[in-house]
This record gives structure tokens, sequence and C-alpha cells, in this order.
């Protein structure tokens, strides 16, 4: 069970790496919204996942 780093763009259309097990709430870079909620294991994406990077 490994995390991965996914490319996640806000309904803004600003995209932004993030950890698919992030530990705490991602923003938007350019408009501050929430881009994904900790869950204590697979983080809630809010965004819409456009590529999972290797």
């Amino acid at each position: 069970m490994s995390g991965k780093f996914l490319k996640v763009k806000c309904k803004c259309g600003s995209e932004q790496t993030m950890f698919s097990h992030a530990t705490s709430l991602v923003n938007c870079n350019g408009c501050k919204a929430p881009l994904s909620h900790a869950t204590g294991a697979t983080a809630a994406i809010v965004g819409e996942v456009v590529e999972e990077l290797k």
C-alpha cells in the first residue's frame, strides 16, 4: 500500500502536484480552494485527477 503523486486540477483551472496519501488539507495555489482532505488513509480528493505521475 504505497502512495502516488497525482496532478490535480482545481475548478479555477490551476493544476497542482500532490501526494495521494496527504495527511493535511491541501489548498489550490491559485484560488486557495481545498483540493483534498486527510482521511487517515488515502486523501479525499475534491479536485479532478488529471494524471498519475511516476
